[in-house]
């Protein structure tokens, strides 16, 4: 059993998941990996049970881990869903995060930081937003809480002539959060320019020192947002910016040398502006003491990196052994949090 989760949330997650157990999703992951990993489905099965019974791994981190062609040793390297998760609850204050679940919070919060102009359309006049369209042709409307690249929209107000009406819509949707597009750094823009391409940096601050614990590049295919759900795809970053290999995504077995789009190497990817990066997010890191362990979504412009948004969960990112050829996870980089939740 893992030591990095305490026996009382290892116990709630055993009892959760145990009265939601799907017998039929569970054999559907084991199929799919058989299938792409020449394997046989049953003992996948058995596997993946006893893992989530009592090593903390979902099915879906199972999965994307890629932990059917890993020895018991380097699986316990690897991070996973309800590690993070504990984690997250065991350091972070229940209160202070509201200010990262929601989006208008986090921009007023971290206002000096997000280099872009933004509105609530709920807090500002029929008149502010006429001005704002006005400086900004092009919006991003977003709902004030939503996931994974959800409720995140584009618009090009040329294709609305009556603005009053827009506002008036998009109030209606609940899309009431109104940013500037972000213009990003043209290295990144030779990756894909039609998706601002972010770059996913977990941090926790012990009240001294700023742990970079993590970090991902991910990709865009075009689409309003990076996230896998729009199509993208990623990369582990290395302490000195760069790649760690080939991209690849979670949801299917996946091997990006290139991108699939424009051709560029992912294996040479560097992170531009990566010290500037480094030391945006560690400012950042310390503004809210109480919620020392968070996720920072970064996008580097041409003058320099920008926050887009900080989730007190920071998201499981972590390498592919049939993507990269690398069979250790990140769960070493994690020893300063998992320390702290122990206290």
């Amino acid at each position: 059993m893992s030591r990095d989760v305490a026996l009382t949330a290892r116990l709630k997650y055993f009892t959760k998941r145990l009265t939601s157990f799907n017998a039929g999703r569970v054999w559907s992951f084991a199929t799919q990996i058989a299938d792409e990993q020449g394997k046989w489905a049953p003992p996948i099965f058995v596997d993946m049970l006893w893992w989530a019974a009592f090593h903390d791994t979902a099915y879906i981190d199972y999965y994307e881990a890629d932990f059917a062609l890993l020895t018991r040793r380097e699986r316990k390297t690897f991070m996973t869903s309800l590690v993070q998760h504990h984690l997250a609850a065991a350091v972070n204050n229940r209160t202070d995060v509201l200010q990262f679940e929601n989006k208008l919070t986090f921009n007023k919060r971290f206002a000096e930081y997000l280099g872009r102009d933004w509105l609530d359309l709920e807090d500002s006049s029929p008149e502010d937003f006429a001005a704002f369209v006005e400086r900004h042709p092009v919006i991003i409307a977003k709902h004030p809480v939503g996931r994974e690249g959800k409720g995140v929209f584009r618009y090009d107000t040329a294709e609305h002539p009556d603005i009053a009406q827009l506002r008036s819509d998009l109030i209606d949707r609940g899309e009431r959060l109104i940013e500037e597009p972000i213009t990003q750094h043209p290295y990144l823009s030779e990756y894909c320019a039609g998706t601002v391409n972010t770059t996913r940096v977990a941090t926790f601050f012990d009240g001294t020192t700023v742990h970079v614990l993590m970090a991902a590049q991910k990709f865009g295919r075009g689409a309003v947002s990076d996230q896998f759900t729009w199509g993208g795809f990623f990369t582990m970053i290395d302490e000195q910016g760069r790649s760690f290999g080939p991209g690849h995504t979670g949801k299917h077995v996946s091997k990006y040398l290139t991108h699939p789009d424009s051709g560029k190497s992912i294996v040479d990817y560097r992170v531009p502006m990566w010290d500037e990066v480094v030391d945006l997010v560690t400012r950042a890191a310390q503004e809210v003491p109480t919620v020392p362990y968070v996720g920072w979504d970064v996008a580097v412009g041409p003058d320099g990196p920008v926050l887009i948004e900080g989730n007190w969960t920071p998201g499981l990112y972590e390498t592919r052994v049939s993507a990269t050829g690398i069979r250790t996870g990140s769960r070493a980089r994690h020893r300063p949090v998992i320390e702290a939740s122990r206290r």
